[in-house]
């Protein structure tokens, strides 16, 4: 069996800025777990997703810090449990997130 040592090439094109990355994991998460868009939040100002990834926070404490300012409600969650369930999103919702929108497989 041979092995390339030669590197996958990926063209310039194709990778995605950061900010490109975040609005589309936002745009999914917002949808799928709250029923919100882009718009109804602070981050449809490109602006402001770029001082986020400049402060190094997290895609996740970012999202959850509007959970707990705007007191969402996860919409995909259906009927009731004797658990309370928590609003707020975990690591495996953005993985989830990543694979739904194709950026990783």
């Amino acid at each position: 069996m041979y092995i390339s040592s030669i590197p996958a090439l990926v063209p310039v094109s194709s990778r995605l800025s950061p900010v490109l990355v975040w609005q589309q994991l936002l745009t999914y998460l917002l949808e799928h777990h709250y029923g919100l868009t882009l718009n109804d939040t602070p981050f449809h100002d490109d602006a402001i997703i770029q001082q986020h990834i400049d402060a190094e926070i997290t895609l996740t404490d970012a999202m959850n810090f509007l959970v707990e300012r705007y007191e969402l409600v996860r919409t995909d969650r259906k009927g009731f449990t004797w658990q309370e369930q928590s609003p707020f999103l975990t690591t495996v919702d953005i993985l989830m997130a990543q694979r739904a929108t194709g950026l990783i497989n």
